[in-house]
């Protein structure tokens, strides 16, 4: 037997203990920098200085704006969904025009709203209103999905949780998407905590 394995033999206890701080060590630098490369890898960023802008204009979460466009088209600004929604943050054509003209933005067409700025800011304004008239965060991205007339009828008809978020939610489509937003808005508010310093979110 050689000296190692009998010196092993010898140690056993030191030597659990030595494989144990062996295997912690990997551990601690897989979650230190393994892991964040991976879920980087996954939960990219792009057009973060559209989203920073936006989300500041608009006073939004830089983290929920990414989340939203993450949930709805994986960062693909040529995306289009069955039902027609265009770009980065899936709009309806009629609801981008729409915004477009409260903003005063000229010369909007169908085919802009892919437009990788100007399909951020316009769903940022729309997502700030659903916001703004829910009032809670849940209720608002049910409404982005499922479209404002819905929520409201389920509002009336369910009500709500001590929280403020909906009681119940008819659609499983929407109540998978909500919870997908929400979680991808906690990943990226740890994997880019620079996005909320820089536009002043706490």
């Amino acid at each position: 037997m050689s000296s190692w394995k009998l010196w092993i033999e010898d140690h056993k206890l030191i030597s659990i203990i030595l494989a144990l701080a062996l295997l912690a060590a990997l551990m601690a630098g897989y979650f230190l920098y393994g892991r964040p490369a991976l879920l980087r890898s996954r939960y990219k960023l792009a057009y973060e200085e559209e989203i920073r802008s936006s989300a500041r204009e608009f006073q939004l979460d830089p983290s929920l704006v990414c989340a939203v466009i993450f949930t709805e088209s994986g960062f693909r600004p040529q995306a289009k969904s069955g039902v027609g929604a265009l770009g980065l943050m899936q709009l309806m054509p009629a609801t981008g025009l729409e915004e477009a003209e409260l903003l005063q933005i000229e010369g909007v067409t169908e085919e802009r709203l892919t437009e990788p700025a100007l399909n951020i800011r316009l769903g940022c304004n729309y997502l700030r209103k659903l916001l703004d008239e829910f009032g809670n965060e849940s209720v608002a991205l049910a409404a982005y999905n499922a479209g404002p007339g819905r929520v409201r009828q389920w509002l009336k008809e369910y009500g709500v949780k001590e929280d403020g978020s909906l009681l119940y939610i008819p659609y499983p489509e929407t109540s998978k998407y909500v919870g997908r937003v929400q979680s991808a808005k906690g990943v990226y508010s740890r994997l880019y905590p620079e996005l909320a310093a820089q536009n002043g979110v706490n």
